[in-house]
């Protein structure tokens, strides 16, 4: 869908918008007023070159980074503060390095997601899930085991670092979808993977989506944005470049410009 095509449906059903945020460092506009919204079953697919301000946008989403300007609702509600508030009221994300406990299982790095609504970080809810005075942990244990299953991971028992890369990115989106976010940032949950990682990913976007939930899916490989994403936004020099279809975006004289350097010579 085109950005002046259902405009005013989208905002209507939007589980997130994201109204004008910037954010600069210095002289640089790492992020220049974007704004696009994610309906409930919605896959956007966020795309553009490494310095396109991708995983800045997404750490102001998430409140990881304050933006200098604009506005995030999530359920026509602004979110405001830092990550572990926003966690608590229906967001969630993975990192471009999976933030894992490599010497504990699947199981144990999942259960903070348990107590999501707790989250500073990955880490400081594993802290709090292993040492704070919760639930009995067999309740915990059992709900991570059931978060593993729903999203096929079979090896809960060896620790996290003999695992595949793309098996660690697997566990580190069960984990995140164990807070039970109504969106799930999802920043390059593929780099590194083999194709049997990148075929359960993909899997668990899916599933994620059919659940009515939205996501925002960052990476760097546009064929499999354009397979998975119904909504593609291209980033360059920090501001959007083409807002629509995958198929419109990749036909687009944007994208041209922006991955094949129409225009080089006059740089």
């Amino acid at each position: 869908m085109s950005e002046s095509i259902g405009t005013s449906l989208l905002e209507e059903t939007a589980l997130l918008e994201i109204r004008g945020l910037t954010k600069s460092y210095g002289g640089l506009r790492a992020v220049d007023d974007v704004s696009f919204t994610v309906a409930p079953g919605e896959v956007i697919g966020l795309v553009g070159p490494n310095g396109a301000g991708k995983t800045t946008l997404v750490d102001c989403i998430f409140g990881t980074q304050q933006a200098d300007a604009g506005t995030v609702r999530l359920s026509g509600r602004a979110l405001t503060g830092g990550s572990d508030r926003r966690a608590r009221q229906g967001l969630s994300r993975t990192f471009q390095h999976p933030q894992l406990a490599l010497e504990l299982s699947a199981v144990e790095n999942i259960v903070p997601g348990i107590y999501g609504h707790r989250m500073r970080s990955p880490l400081h809810s594993l802290w709090w899930a292993l040492k704070g005075p919760f639930e009995d942990p067999s309740v915990a244990d059992r709900r991570a085991r059931a978060v593993a299953a729903e999203y096929s991971i079979t090896d809960t028992t060896s620790n996290c670092g003999d695992l595949s890369l793309g098996g660690q990115r697997l566990v580190e989106v069960a984990r995140a979808m164990a807070t039970d976010p109504q969106v799930l940032l999802l920043d390059e949950p593929f780099a590194g993977a083999d194709h049997n990682g990148i075929v359960a990913i993909a899997g668990a976007v899916r599933q994620i989506q059919q659940q009515g939930r939205g996501v925002v899916l960052v990476d760097h490989n546009v064929d499999l944005i354009a397979e998975l994403a119904t909504t593609v936004v291209l980033l360059n020099f920090g501001a959007v470049a083409f807002h629509g279809s995958p198929a419109e975006c990749l036909a687009s004289d944007a994208m041209r410009e922006v991955y094949f350097g129409a225009g080089e010579e006059n740089t």
